[in-house]
Formats: structure tokens, C-alpha cells, sequence
């Protein structure tokens, strides 16, 4: 990944029609990493019970047009995110989408909880979350990826909102996680997202602020927002 820069996160500018394709993988894990891997994730489940190992999907190669990648388990993902030395070994970047909300006052940010499993008490712009295997279809439908997370996160449907094409990806430092950046709008106010949200989303945030389209310059000079976020904000 080349181009632009927030922070020290890398960011690559995505043309509309780009696409993720899905090709074969097959990693070869020897007994000792698998091993290393159980345990890690044993040691998660511990403390944090609810832990569910489905399918991610991990990028091999990315270009404006076109993500190439594999699914494979949040387990190794997970591995490689409490031991970054993995990574030359395990070589995963999971995928990721993320939106950034507009309603008629302005945009939407959620300040991630504090007992978050990663980026505790930064504020981000739902709805956000790793690209999962929802369905038996083994292709990745960015549009249906963020749709979901947005009912999760949000408690809103599908029909309350309008889906934008990709416009970048950022690559996180360390866990090498990739947000797949998009734009979405609704007819809602504020108060009726905030109320959706409180009525039907699960708890990855713990709070939701309006930025109002005057007031994006004062949040952007804050340091607690997340770069791919903070870089959506800055194009919307």
C-alpha cells in the first residue's frame, strides 16, 4: 500500500468499482503454531467467554480495483493480534469495512467501550467490524458486510440507510487490520439513530456524538479519533 498518510496508519484511495475477490489459499501450519494458536486463543476465551471463532477474511494482495484474499479462522487472526511476531509466519490481514454516517445535522461517531477487546475509549464512525462469513456464499458483498454491521451496531435496517462505493482502505499497525472505508447516509435525525441505538444495538460503543457540518474542523483536531474514521471525515 502507497499513497497518503493519517497518522502512521497507511492509506490507499479506492476507485468505485472496486471489488473483493476471493482466491484459493491453503496455509500450512506446523503443529507447533497450532499449538501456540490453541493456546492464545484458549487464553482469550477465559477472559472473554463469548468468543466465537467464525470465518474472516484475510487479504493477499490489494490494488484501487481489486482485494484479493482467503477466509480463514478469528482464531489465527486473534493469534497474530497478541503476538504481532506471527505475522511473518501467519502473513493474515484481516479485512474490514467501515462507515462513516451522515444524517441530514451531520455525521455520526461512536466512542468505542472501554473494556473493548481492541481500541478501548477512540472514537470511530459506525458501524465497523471485520468482513465474516454470514451466509455458505464464499463471496464478500461489501455493501451486505457493512448493512449488517450497521443493524448490529446501530439497530438500524437496511431500508434506513443508503450505501456508498468503497473510497479508501487504511491498514492498522501492528494487528496489519484493513478498513475497507465507505460513506453512508440516512433520512434519520441524530435522536432517531441515537434511539435505535439504544433500543436494539449490541454495546461496541458506549456513547454516539453528532458532528455537525460545521463543526468537522473542531473534531478533527482531536486526537482520540480513529485514522481510517478520521480520514473519511476529512473527504466527506
Amino acid at each position: 500500500m502507497t499513497a497518503l498518510f493519517s497518522g502512521q496508519w497507511p492509506l490507499l484511495p479506492l476507485l468505485p468499482s472496486c471489488f473483493v475477490r476471493v482466491v484459493p489459499h491453503k496455509p500450512a501450519y506446523d503443529s507447533a503454531l497450532q499449538d501456540e494458536i490453541e493456546r492464545i486463543w484458549a487464553e482469550a476465551c477465559r477472559a472473554i467467554p463469548a468468543l466465537f471463532n467464525g470465518c474472516v477474511f484475510s487479504a493477499t494482495r490489494i490494488t484501487s480495483g481489486c482485494i484479493d484474499g482467503y477466509w480463514t479462522e478469528y482464531k489465527s487472526v486473534l493469534a497474530q493480534m497478541k503476538k504481532p511476531e506471527l505475522f511473518p509466519i501467519l502473513r493474515l490481514q484481516p479485512l474490514a469495512v467501515i462507515g462513516l454516517l451522515e444524517t441530514p445535522e451531520g455525521f455520526v461517531l461512536g466512542r468505542r467501550h472501554p473494556s473493548s477487546l481492541y481500541q478501548g475509549n477512540f472514537w470511530q464512525s459506525p458501524p465497523a467490524g471485520s468482513i465474516e462469513k454470514r451466509d455458505n456464499t464464499q463471496n464478500v458483498d461489501l455493501k451486505e458486510q457493512l448493512l449488517a454491521e450497521a443493524e448490529e451496531e446501530l439497530g438500524l435496517t437496511a431500508d434506513l440507510l443508503e450505501v456508498g462505493p468503497p473510497r479508501l482502505v487504511a491498514r492498522h499497525p501492528g494487528t496489519r487490520i484493513l478498513d475497507i472505508g465507505m460513506s453512508l447516509k440516512t433520512h434519520c435525525s441524530f435522536q432517531q439513530v441515537k434511539a435505535c441505538w439504544q433500543a436494539s444495538a449490541n454495546r461496541e460503543y458506549d456513547q454516539l456524538a453528532l458532528v455537525p457540518h460545521t463543526h468537522r474542523a473542531e473534531w478533527l483536531a482531536r486526537g482520540d479519533i480513529l485514522p481510517t474514521s478520521r480520514a473519511l471525515l476529512e473527504q466527506a
